[in-house]
């Protein structure tokens, strides 16, 4: 089979990168021929991928997708492939369509969780990304501009249908995945001493763990209010992710958090900081499937996250870690988390968290990914 794959990125630092990055991988091991069509990529040495560079815009910001799908559309022109695979609605039309999250619904789920009369709700009216992206998902979706969808859990599916009309027949649901071999606790505890040392953690620290390139829609104000509660100066938040280190550290001063909070920036090998950390903490407001909560479990740390589709089937509360319904809520948070402060419970639950989750290991979700792929070559 000849693919040909299609994002913005393919690398570890990012969610939809990171599975584009997997894919590529999968595939080129099972023998297919792959080219990445991507903007920036990872290249990874143990596979004959091939990348094909498009340019996109920078600025202004919000027409980088519309400016991704126009190159690479043309870009795609003359190449010769059996199937297309895309990642997103910034991508080309008429190809198997992985669909990670629709737009439209988390703007829905935004409108619920702020104040009709609010700043946040007024910047959110004004953003023009908004109606470039709905119209990019319209395109695909409405028009039916794909071979085949697959939906990361049963509510994108419900989603695709609700606002685009998709039939349910068009849809293969498919889950996110986590390597194995790179997220497993074995190598977390192997790391461990080293990356607690390099970052300046005592034995006596709980750290918790918050990987997000976004703040606020992923719940960085609302693990500080519930750190302003625990009053708990043995924590230590670890911040990883694409976020300004400066917003991070500044946010935390206005609380009085600055000597708890460690920006930790962007990162290409997220398991050394699962290796530092005691407890994964990400209560976001929207995710679809959230592939950082699967290789935090993969990892073996307890997870306490929002219920949000994805966490809702792979979080079992009492055995890998907790719910809780209000992405926004600081007290219910810090209640939450206040049980797993306990080592001995902490480390139960660590004990269990690898165990659920192995059906979502690479291998075994990627099959099914192939098997898509190879029955709608042309």
């Amino acid at each position: 089979m000849k693919a040909a794959l299609s994002f913005s990125g393919c690398h570890r630092r990012g969610g939809v990168e990171r599975i584009l990055f997997e894919c590529a991988r999968f595939l080129a091991s099972r023998q297919h021929d792959v080219t990445v069509f991507a903007s920036e990529w990872e290249e990874d040495s143990t596979q004959p991928i091939r990348y094909h560079y498009v340019p996109m815009r920078r600025q202004p910001g919000f027409l980088r997708g519309a400016s991704y799908f126009q190159a690479c559309t043309q870009e795609l022109t003359g190449f010769s492939y059996d199937v297309l695979n895309t990642h997103g609605c910034i991508c080309p039309v008429g190809g198997v369509h992985w669909v990670q999250s629709i737009h439209a619904s988390w703007l829905e789920r935004s409108k619920q969780l702020r104040a009709p009369l609010s700043l946040s709700r007024l910047k959110q009216r004004l953003n023009p990304l908004h109606p470039v992206l709905l119209r990019m998902e319209a395109r695909h979706f409405r028009d039916r501009s794909y071979r085949k969808i697959i939906a990361t859990t049963w509510d994108v599916r419900d989603d695709l249908k609700r606002f685009y009309g998709v039939p349910e027949d068009d849809v293969v649901v498919i889950p996110n995945g986590f390597s194995p071999t790179e997220f497993n606790p074995e190598r977390r505890l192997t790391r461990r001493d080293e990356m607690r040392r390099k970052l300046g953690l005592s034995p006596e620290h709980i750290a918790l763990l918050f990987v997000a390139n976004e703040l606020e829609r992923k719940g960085y104000p609302t693990i500080l209010e519930a750190l302003t509660r625990l009053k708990r100066p043995d924590i230590r938040l670890l911040v990883v992710g694409r976020a300004s280190t400066i917003t991070v550290e500044q946010q935390a001063a206005r609380r009085g958090l600055s000597e708890q909070v460690i920006a930790c920036g962007s990162t290409q090998d997220v398991s050394a900081f699962h290796a530092a950390g005691d407890l994964f903490v990400l209560p976001t407001q929207y995710e679809a499937f959230c592939l950082a909560i699967l290789e935090a479990l993969g990892s073996g740390l307890p997870v306490v996250t929002s219920m949000v589709p994805g966490a809702r089937d792979a979080i079992q509360p009492g055995i890998n870690g907790a719910l809780i319904a209000d992405p926004r809520n600081g007290e219910e948070l810090a209640e939450a988390l206040l049980p797993l402060l306990d080592r001995e419970r902490r480390e139960t639950f660590a004990a269990q968290a690898s165990e659920t989750v192995r059906p979502y290991q690479w291998p075994v979700v990627l099959e099914r990914y192939e098997r898509v792929l190879l029955d709608h070559c042309s």
